[in-house]
Parts: C-alpha cells; structure tokens; sequence
C-alpha cells in the first residue's frame, strides 16, 4: 500500500518518469537490472523469433518489418531480435522512456555473453559493438531501430499493411482495459495478411514483486472504486484475466494459432483459494483466475472473400 500511494503521488508529478528513472537508478539501485534478468529478457525475445519462424509469413527476419509496443528502457529484446538477424523495427512507446545509459550497459553484456547464448541456443548470432551510443539516430544506423516516443500505440499513423511482425513483451497488462481492443486494431490495420502479432503478458499483481507476503493474485481482491485509488498511471495494472484478453483479440480482428497459459505454483494457489475475491472476479472459473501468465500468437483474421466456401 505504502508503495502504490508513493508510485500514485508520484505519477501527478510533472515529468514523473523521469523521475522514476532518477529514483530507481540512484536511490533503489534497481537499475540498470541484474545481468540474469538480461538473460531472461533474451530468451524471451527468442521465443518471439521462434513464434514468427513457426507461424509468420516465411520471410527470413532479415527482410522482415518488426514493430513493438512498450519499448521501455533498455531494449534488451529489440537487441536480441538484432542479434538474431532483425534489420528493420519500428519501435513505439506512449512516454520517452528510452535511456541510453542502459542501452549502453545492455550493448556491453550482450556482446560479452554473445558466444555463451550461441552456445545454449544452438544459433548463430550477431555479436553488437559495445561502443556507447551517442544519440537515437546511432540505433538506427548501428542496428535498424527506430524508436518514437511519445506515439499513441492505438493510432501510429505509421503505413497501413507495412509490418510483418508485432511484439509485445509484459506491456498489454499496463494498457488501461478500455485501450487494448484500440491498441491491437491498429496492430491489425499494420500487419500484412500474413503477419504475425507474438505477445507475452502478465497477469499477475506486480506489486508481489516487490512485497513477498503479499501473492500474485492479491489485486484480485479489490474492487474496482478500491483499486482505481491504488492504481498509478506509472505502473497501471488493468487486472484483465485470460477470457478477457482472448475476447480483446478475438473483436480486433486477430485469431489466435496458439496460445499457452502459466498458472502459480502451490502456494500461491493455496493463496488465490483463501483470498476474499471482489464480486467482480467471482463470475470467473478459478482455474481462469489462476492463470499468471500467457503467450498468444495470432494473426488477422482473414477478408470474408479470402475465406473458404
């Protein structure tokens, strides 16, 4: 509670992720991230590569226009996507939130672990210059990425049909619920018809991160004028849960050709059994409420005239 009430006061601040950046940077130390959450964050972006290797449009990545929402600060997977041969990606975030300061402390780990990823992944990779970037432009030239903020991800503006792949990594649970239908049209109207959207979101309480009495499923018990008090436009949870974002895909046009749901271990669940749920989460199954994470890939659903009589 004490930090939601910090992140809410601090997000009518001006400029509050600035300083946020400032807060976590020099007065917490949690950036940059340790080197292992930089391992995680690689394996991730592997498997969107894979997922658009499995179910794309079968154009090598080389030639492939990527696009991502909720860059956030580091780039740690659009870095990845380059190392796995991505030339071309668009990246957009709704606040300036790129620090070059990280992406430089990324660059350096990356390259520096290059050979030990080749080897656990079974993949060639290209190895990026450690040398410290001195502007945004030095992205796009050393490594294809645009980046643009502040875009609103719900209409970019950017060329309808341009991209072949759209990424999302733990960032459509910060998307407040009323914007994500939106959010993943305008996904829809940029896509080829035979591209791919690849999105892994988290739908458990962040703030257990942070708090280890507290488990992964503690926001469930809130209502929705409670948790509107506690929420905080710096870390805005929207509390969706699976059936929610299946039907969010399903009324902006994209089929999901696969999809796979992660569950807590048994505590927690033992946990989300015991909570005091608020009258709006007891309409779903538990086994819906259980779920913590998912990855969904899909694609637009066809015209009416490409589908088959």
């Amino acid at each position: 509670m004490a930090k939601a009430a910090f992140q809410k006061a601090l997000s009518v601040l001006p400029h509050p992720e600035r300083i946020n950046y400032v807060l976590q940077r020099h007065v917490t130390h949690k950036l940059p991230p340790a080197e292992e959450r930089l391992r995680r964050k690689f394996d991730r972006g592997l498997k969107h590569i894979e997922a658009y290797e499995r179910h794309g449009p079968g154009r090598p990545i080389s030639e492939a226009a990527l696009y991502e929402f909720g860059a956030g600060w580091d780039l740690a997977i659009p870095l990845t996507f380059w190392m796995l041969g991505a030339d071309q990606q668009e990246l957009v975030d709704v606040r300036p939130n790129l620090r070059l300061e990280l992406v430089d402390v990324n660059l350096e780990r990356l390259a520096r672990l290059a050979p030990e990823l080749e080897q656990k992944y079974e993949r060639g990779l290209r190895k990026p210059d450690p040398t410290p970037l001195g502007s945004l432009d030095e992205l796009e030239s050393r490594f294809g990425i645009r980046y643009l903020a502040p875009v609103d991800a719900r209409s970019t503006g950017f060329e309808s049909g341009s991209v072949d792949f759209v990424s999302s990594s733990v960032t459509l649970e910060h998307v407040p619920r009323e914007d994500v239908v939106p959010l993943l049209r305008e996904c829809v109207r940029l896509l080829r018809p035979d591209g791919i959207v690849s999105a892994l979101i988290d739908l458990s309480d962040h703030f257990s991160q942070i708090d280890a009495s507290i488990s992964r499923y503690n926001f469930l018990r809130y209502s929705d004028r409670a948790w509107g008090r506690i929420n905080s436009s710096l870390q805005h949870q929207n509390r969706m849960r699976r059936p929610d974002y299946l039907s969010a895909f399903d009324e902006a046009g994209l089929e999901i050709v696969w999809e796979k749901s992660m569950v807590g271990g048994e505590a927690q669940i033992a946990a989300l059994k015991k909570l005091d749920l608020a009258d709006r989460f007891r309409v779903y199954p538990f086994d819906e409420l259980a779920v913590v994470r998912m990855r969904v890939v899909a694609r637009p659903k066809p015209a009416p005239h490409q589908t088959s009589s």
